[in-house]
């Protein structure tokens, strides 16, 4: 279901991106979809999907009063460019509390200034893939940052083999 303008940081931040990226050259909206999977069928391949996975730090709260910061959060993006319309299919993937173990999956939350970091990593792929332009795509310079150890089985992405921690 897709959310309007002005109601979720991540659809606010991509908008005011790719306005200032982009200009009114092309329309792009972002939504979310969590069942995207990393890989395309060809049916999608035809239709000019494309695929960005990116991690992030993030912090996940559970209701059992537990929460914890993640260095590696997953971000999975499908994404095509048809017609001046782009579209975007955005997943944070999602982590089970370590202390109680709850079934329940926890969505992170993802500071502005990391989101803006997945953004400006994310809108070179696009310039790249959708406008065939030549960027500079840059090493990224990960920061130190103390959390606990990965728990790979408590991680959503490692689940379903797209994260780089799983076996």
């Amino acid at each position: 279901m897709a959310q309007r303008h002005g109601t979720n940081p991540w659809i606010d931040s991509f908008s005011r991106r790719m306005d200032e990226e982009l200009g009114n050259e092309d329309r792009w909206t972002l939504n979310f979809n969590y069942k995207l999977e990393n890989d395309l069928n060809e049916s999608q391949r035809k239709e000019g999907w494309k695929i960005y996975i990116t991690s992030s730090f993030g912090r996940f709260n559970c209701s059992c009063s537990n929460s914890w910061t993640s260095a590696h959060v997953v971000i999975l993006f499908h994404y095509r460019l048809r017609d001046r319309r782009g579209l975007v299919l955005l997943r944070l993937f999602r982590q089970q509390c370590r202390d109680c173990y709850n079934p329940y999956q926890h969505k992170p939350t993802i500071r502005q200034k990391e989101m803006q970091k997945v953004f400006d990593r994310f809108i070179l792929k696009i310039r790249k893939n959708c406008y065939m332009e030549t960027v500079t795509l840059t090493e990224r310079k990960l920061q130190y940052r103390k959390t606990k150890p990965h728990q790979t089985s408590l991680c959503e992405a490692c689940a379903l083999g797209m994260c780089c921690f799983s076996d």
